[in-house]
């Protein structure tokens, strides 16, 4: 046989053999990835519920304490350490009485320096006011010497004329007396014109003066009743509540230290998990049940500040009240969030927190299976099912954290 053609079978039996190769790997390769990961799981480690299709009531509970319907806050005025305690959680207090009393020394002392310097300034101008008054006094002298003056000078003109008239006086004696009187005459306008003038110029002083002493006795009144803000008061009628404060314990300007109840009715104050800050809103109705009597509520007040993920919600009452309630009593509370609807339904479970309601383990028979669903709305005993599950389907509802990674399982008795 000719040695080429030799060479050329065995150079293609080669390639033949790689692309066999390359085939075998690739249909392992498919075949390996498409194989889904499977485990071993315990019938009895497991949480296995049904499928079901009914009402679905969609509905929050929620714990609900009694607080007072009307209440205002105690807040402290002025900071510094608590020097005296006079009141006590619970107590039953009138508006003004004291509860509390704070020290601050370099607050008093300012307040100390202001006093004085407003009494120093006030001093100044009532001696102001004085001098003024004495000006007042000297003008009305000088008022009184030019008309006594002129008078004396008519008088004196009066009698030479007389005498001057009868040929009995002398001409200069008359001439004198004329000349006298009419330069009392002139003084006597100038004076009442520039006393005139003078006048004006204090009576507006006057009243500026009055103004600034009236405004620095306000300043002062207020500044020795800002001193009172060391002792905190009730600023209300009512009972004392949430107050909880130790002699030293350093308070600040605006702080509330606890709250006035001001005993007018009771309204409810419940904590509710954030997931619910957008479905709820007031007027939303619930129902209370105490010793087997329902009561029914309504939201009222929304407060949307979110803390250790809660918000607090407040309710009243709408037509009959609980019997001898009393501040701090809890009720859980049924809020109907909507209409009840027939829908499919799962009990809640905790696979929801490995899964956020995305996919599910689906039972048949020994095998469970990885499915894609969707989950709507939710209750306290069940989820609301939108799509990717049947009625009469089987799921495992129980705790997810060893199994999401596999997509079948083998469930073993």
């Amino acid at each position: 046989m000719d040695t080429k053609i030799v060479k050329k079978k065995s150079k293609l039996k080669f390639v033949l053999i790689i692309i066999a190769s390359a085939v075998a790997v690739s249909v392992f390769g498919w075949y390996f990835l498409n194989q889904k990961k499977t485990y071993n799981v315990k019938s009895e480690d497991i949480t296995i519920d049904e499928v079901t299709n009914g009402k679905f009531e969609d509905m929050l509970m929620v714990t609900a304490q009694t607080q007072s319907l009307n209440s205002s806050l105690v807040n402290v005025l002025e900071g510094g350490a608590v020097k005296e305690i006079f009141a006590e959680d619970g107590q039953m207090l009138t508006k003004g009485q004291p509860i509390a009393r704070v020290y601050n020394p370099n607050t008093e002392f300012n307040y100390l320096n202001q006093e004085t310097g407003i009494m120093q300034q006030i001093s100044q101008m009532r001696s102001s006011l004085l001098e003024l008054k004495n000006q007042e006094f000297n003008q009305d002298k000088e008022l009184l010497q030019s008309q006594n003056d002129y008078n004396t000078a008519l008088q004196t003109f009066n009698l030479q004329k007389r005498l001057y008239d009868a040929e009995i006086g002398k001409k200069t004696d008359y001439d004198i007396a004329l000349q006298n009187l009419n330069y009392q005459k002139d003084r006597k306008q100038i004076v009442e014109k520039g006393a005139s003038n003078e006048k004006l110029s204090r009576n507006s002083q006057f009243a500026a003066i009055n103004n600034s002493i009236n405004q620095m006795e306000k300043s002062l009144n207020i500044l020795r009743s800002n001193k009172n803000n060391f002792l905190i008061m009730s600023p209300a009628s009512g009972r004392l509540s949430s107050f909880n404060i130790s002699l030293g314990q350093n308070l600040t300007s605006g702080e509330s230290i606890g709250k006035i109840d001001l005993m007018g009715g009771y309204k409810l104050v419940a904590k509710v998990d954030e997931y619910y800050i957008n479905k709820l809103t007031n007027g939303i109705k619930g129902m209370l049940d105490n010793n087997g009597k329902e009561y029914e509520v309504i939201i009222t007040k929304i407060l949307p500040e979110v803390k250790d993920g809660q918000f607090s919600v407040e309710l009243n009452f709408i037509d009959a009240k609980i019997e001898n309630l009393k501040i701090g009593m809890t009720f859980g509370v049924k809020l109907k969030l909507s209409a009840d609807t027939q829908s499919m339904m799962i009990p809640k479970g905790n696979f929801y927190k490995d899964t956020n309601g995305k996919w599910i383990f689906v039972v048949k028979g020994n095998k469970a299976e990885k499915r894609n669903i969707s989950l709507g709305r939710e209750n306290p005993l069940y989820y609301e099912v939108v799509s990717g599950l049947k009625q009469g389907e089987s799921v495992i509802t129980s705790d997810y954290s060893e199994l999401k990674k596999y997509e079948m399982l083998d469930i073993q008795k």
